[in-house]
């Protein structure tokens, strides 16, 4: 009996190569007789494919740089200014590369994290830092779009925002400069899944951009400000931690 228990596991073992190669089947003897211990179910052996077709990951962090456009005199036809000064107000529309970084959270669907970018402009840089919220459609594989919109704080290093209004007091003269304002930002975009921790993305947004500067000119307290908008194309490169 013993030896026809052997002969049994081996062709056991012959029949499991033939078909399912890449299965391993475990086969031992003893004096009771053969023990089969059969193959890895496909379904748990997926788990451990280092390709996954959506993207996943609790924590991401993000690096990000595309070109970006600021026209900084886009709402001066409205009535944040006198209309005589609105008239003589020049079109102010910059553009340069823009750098960022992200530290983002995901659950299920929606990922909600911190952003910060520093556009290079002339002749000056605009930096952003705000709160952004993404939306994945993660029911198409391998290519997930996105909705992306934040509240942004931004501010100048640099150089003047404000363009220099023909006949007014110069700009050059200004001292102690401080520059804030603040906006929202939409955005739409594609997201490829490289491996299970690393996907490529392409983004445009699009932000309206309030700006008000503070300084002294002459001994005097002066004040003035800027409301435009801003796009930009960006990619990023995403690394995913956690399950």
């Amino acid at each position: 009996m013993k030896h026809l228990a052997w002969i049994a596991g081996l062709t056991l073992l012959a029949a499991s190569s033939v078909s399912a190669q890449t299965m391993q089947t475990t086969i031992s003897g003893t004096e009771e007789g053969v023990s089969v211990v059969p193959p890895q179910p496909a379904e748990d052996r997926k788990e451990s494919k280092v390709y996954n077709k959506v993207v996943g990951g609790l924590v991401w962090l993000e690096g990000t740089i595309g070109p970006s456009q600021f026209n900084v005199t886009k709402f001066r036809s409205l009535n944040l200014v006198p209309a005589e000064i609105a008239a003589q107000v020049p079109s102010v529309v910059v553009s340069g590369p823009e750098f960022g970084a992200s530290l983002k959270i995901r659950a299920g669907s929606v990922v909600v994290g911190g952003n910060f970018q520093w556009a290079d402009y002339e002749p000056f840089d605009l930096i952003t830092a705000g709160l952004g919220f993404e939306f994945l459609i993660r029911a198409v594989p391998y290519v997930q779009p996105t909705i992306k919109f934040g509240l942004n704080y931004n501010t100048t290093r640099g150089g003047l925002a404000i363009p220099q209004i023909p006949g007014g007091p110069s700009l050059a003269d200004l001292t102690n400069v401080r520059t804030d304002g603040g906006g929202a930002s939409i955005g739409l975009g594609l997201r490829i899944p490289i491996v299970k921790w690393v996907s490529l993305a392409a983004e445009f947004d699009y932000s309206v951009i309030g700006l008000a500067v503070r300084g002294d000119l002459a001994g005097d307290s002066f004040t003035g400000g800027t409301a435009g908008t801003a796009i930009a194309g960006t990619f990023a490169l995403t690394i995913h931690l956690g399950t």
